[in-house]
């Protein structure tokens, strides 16, 4: 149903044509985050980031978008 494939810096996570997931090593979030590309949620370790709908920057299509 989602596409998704592995994040390419090393990190683990992944990226889907909606955004990306991120799982954090050593540093803990909560919280929402608005950047000018993306908008962020932290639960934790955990985090998930979703693409606005005008960004400022476009991400790479390696998703299938």
């Amino acid at each position: 149903m989602f596409k998704r494939t592995k994040l390419n810096d090393g990190t683990t996570g992944y990226r889907y044509a909606w955004g990306l997931t991120r799982k954090r090593a050593v540093k803990t979030r909560y919280g929402i985050t608005f950047g000018p590309t993306m908008i962020g949620t932290h639960f934790g370790k955990r985090s998930v980031y979703i693409e606005r709908k005008a960004p400022a920057k476009y991400l790479h299509n390696f998703a299938a978008r």
